[in-house]
Order: structure tokens, then sequence, then C-alpha cells
């Protein structure tokens, strides 16, 4: 199925491991990619891979407002965007008793300030157009607390900032032709899970109903749906991916 075909998706955090699942996907359903991350030399590499007529790399700080409308602005200057998908973030863990003010501004501009950004340069072309497609990536964090990691506040934090964000947008940009919704994954079957000791991982299983992690393809799957026109009448939406863990 190409259910796609035709449409631009630019995606953040694209180099890491659930944005490369997220791209692949994409290309496989018909849509050029604007692969954009941090680490230069992974962007490329992926780029290379899925074929330079598909997909093109940008590497930019995501934090830094300007650099980002430099960057986003040269990307739009003759094609525009037609699917934004805000996958760039990351937790620190810290007790809060612990937390430094650096650490929480931090996890505030790498978890929320770059949606804004990225947002904010890609949402005026999709007005114009009366079209788009916004998905965010939150985190289950946002709406159980974090008890799946604990010691994690201030990411928790910006991930609620985050569906406030998706929420208020969607109301905002209703009529108008753009859908914003946002994922809020629980734990995930990423490589780093690979360095789970026996017992963390039947801690963590312990705490998931379904007692399954999450899988990037299901969670690359569900935002082709949501960028397909399948799901035009769906916005305001934070669908959670956690294996009834938030019920």
């Amino acid at each position: 199925m190409t259910r796609l075909q035709g449409k631009r998706a630019l995606v953040t955090g694209a180099a890491g491991a659930l944005g490369q699942v997220i791209c692949r996907r994409l290309v496989a359903e018909g849509a050029d990619v604007v692969i954009v991350d941090l680490a230069r030399d992974r962007a490329e590499a992926l780029a290379a891979e899925l074929g330079h007529s598909r997909a093109e790399p940008v590497a930019v700080d995501l934090t830094d407002f300007d650099a980002v409308g430099e960057a986003l602005t040269a990307v739009q200057r003759e094609r525009g965007v037609d699917i934004l998908v805000n996958g760039a973030g990351g937790g620190a863990v810290v007790p809060f008793a612990e937390l430094d003010a650096e650490t929480w501004r931090t996890q505030l501009s790498r978890n929320l300030d770059t949606v804004f950004n990225v947002t904010r340069w890609v949402l005026p072309g999709m007005l114009d157009r009366r079209d788009g497609r916004i998905i965010n990536i939150a985190s289950i964090a946002a709406v159980s607390g974090g008890r799946l990691v604990r010691n994690a506040t201030a990411y928790a934090t910006a991930k609620a900032g985050v569906v406030g964000l998706t929420k208020a947008l969607a109301i905002e940009v209703a009529d108008r032709g753009v859908t914003v919704n946002a994922l809020a994954p629980g734990a995930q079957a990423t490589p780093g899970r690979d360095l789970d000791s026996a017992e963390r991982r039947a801690a963590l299983l312990d705490q998931i109903p379904t007692r399954l992690l999450g899988e990037p393809e299901h969670l690359a799957e569900t935002i082709v749906f949501l960028a397909s026109p399948a799901a035009v009448n769906i916005t305001g939406v934070i669908l959670p991916l956690d294996g009834g863990h938030s019920i």
C-alpha cells in the first residue's frame, strides 16, 4: 500500500532508533522524508539507505529557534511539508530533590521547545495550503506521571507540555485543514532495552497489562494511519501505546 503517495514528511529525531523505523515506514507508504537530526553522519547514512531521491538529511540543533527557522525555510522553499512528526527528545533520570536548574531547563528544551520551534516554522505553510498533519511523540510519562521510569519528573513535565500544546493547537487550526495529534508510547522494544537485567525487565512487564513492550514498527504504523486520509477527522487525540499501563 502507498497511503502517503506524493506526500512529504519531516521527521525530527529521525536518526534515532525510533526515528529510523518511522522514516522507513513513511517511505514504504509512498512519502518522501526530510530526516532532521543533530547527528549529521547518521542522518546522511539513513538518507543514503532510503535513497536521496526520496530522503533529504538536515542537521540542525532543534533547541535553537533561529537555526531551525533558517534550515526549515530552505527545506520548504520549493516544496512544502505535508506531515510533521515531532519525535526528537530524550529523558534524564534524576531524583527531583537532586535535580539542578540546568538539567531541568535542558529537559524542557529538548522535549518541549523543540516541538514548538519546528512546528512554528512548518505550520504556516500547512495553513496556507489548508492541509497538514502534525503528529507529536509525547510519552506515557505525561499521562501516568512516569511510573514506568521513576525519577524522571523533568521529562514527564516536558512531555505533559507536549500534550497541552497538542490539544490547544488542534483546536486552533481544526477548521483550517490541519490535524494535530500525539502518541504517548510506553516502554518500547528499542536497542537500549537490551541492557535491562532480568529483574528490571520482569519489574517493567509487571506494570504492563499485556506484558508486552511496544514495537517501534507498530508506533510507525500508527503514525502512518494518523497521516493518512482515513484520519482526516481525528484531531486533538493523545493516543497511549502502552499495553494498557495507563488504564
